[in-house]
């Protein structure tokens, strides 16, 4: 019976992450100046989906939706390149495990431990994608200097906003769902 909890709402979480990340960018331009709220909105939604099925329903959820958030994002046209794929992977592994290592023993959506488990995961996926995606970027040459630009800045401190943004919204909704673990 746990199990049937588990993968259902591992999936309902990943379905409604990946459908509001499809119905964002199809009604809000990704061209300026409706690129911010974009940009903004769907991280925020993005993140969300994963800190909300790694503390309602365990670490594997959080991974799933981590390993396949940037594919969606590929299919969007909203990464670039293919290359991209794996550092957000990445980015989003690091959120999720930091988030779950440091909130796995409180057990409380309202536990202190919660907020510091997010500044960190935030703070790492924030870095990480600055190094790893500026790298990446600047061998694609084939691009306009204002679209990598861009890029750039996508990929700095707007991820620890739309993390912090999303570990709240989180928090909100997790303290009126039962945990499955």
């Amino acid at each position: 019976m746990k199990t049937t909890k588990y993968i259902t709402r591992a999936a309902i979480v990943l379905a409604l992450t990946t459908a509001l990340q499809f119905a964002i960018r199809e009604f809000i331009p990704s061209a300026p100046p409706f690129n911010f709220v974009s940009l903004f909105l769907v991280g925020s939604i993005v993140n969300l989906g994963l800190l909300l099925a790694t503390e309602t329903t365990g670490l594997w959820a959080g991974v799933i939706i981590a390993i396949a958030a940037p594919v969606t994002a590929w299919l969007q046209q909203h990464l670039v390149s293919p290359v991209m794929i794996p550092a957000v992977m990445a980015g989003n592994l690091l959120l999720v495990v930091l988030f779950w290592l440091v909130t796995r023993k409180s057990g409380s959506a309202d536990s202190w431990l919660r907020w510091i488990g997010l500044g960190m995961g935030a703070a790492a996926k924030m870095a990480f994608l600055y190094f790893a995606i500026g790298a990446i970027v600047g061998t694609l040459t084939k691009f306009p200097v204002a679209v990598t630009a861009f890029i750039r800045f996508s990929f700095s401190w707007p991820q620890f906003v739309t993390a912090v943004i999303g570990g709240v919204l989180s928090s909100l909704i997790a303290r009126r769902i039962k945990p499955i673990f």
